[in-house]
């Protein structure tokens, strides 16, 4: 079965600065799972918590208010736009995170690679 981490939807809850890496915390992360490619075969969605590093992060808008849901966005990987993130998700190459947040706030942050690491338990929400 394959996996993907919808931005749209996602919340998150807390954004660190460690070292020179980005650390977005989603305590509601949108998972999609399905036999065929997620988010446009029939599969279902779960919410689990997750954490994004942005590695050599570079903030190029003002901090959002946190916790905020992502109304829209991508992450671009190499020149690939990503709304859906392919999970297990560990890319070295230039990336460029762009966010809006429900509230109309924005958030910018480009790097030098991207990783997702998945937190404890997903629940189920429902298939689609």
């Amino acid at each position: 079965m394959s996996s993907g981490f919808e931005l749209y939807d996602s919340r998150i809850d807390e954004l660190q600065i460690v070292g020179s890496d980005a650390r977005l915390h989603f305590s509601h992360a949108c998972i999609l799972k399905s036999k065929g490619a997620p988010g446009r075969d029939a599969g279902s969605g779960w919410s689990q918590e997750a954490l994004l590093v942005i590695r050599g992060a570079v903030v190029t808008a003002p901090l959002p208010v946190l916790p905020n849901t992502i109304a829209d966005g991508w992450l671009r990987v190499g020149g690939i736009r990503h709304g859906l993130l392919p999970l297990p998700f560990k890319r070295k190459a230039e990336v460029e995170l762009s966010l809006v947040f429900a509230d109309g706030t924005g958030l910018r942050i480009a790097g030098r690679g991207a990783a997702v690491e998945l937190l404890g338990k997903a629940t189920y929400l429902e298939d689609f």
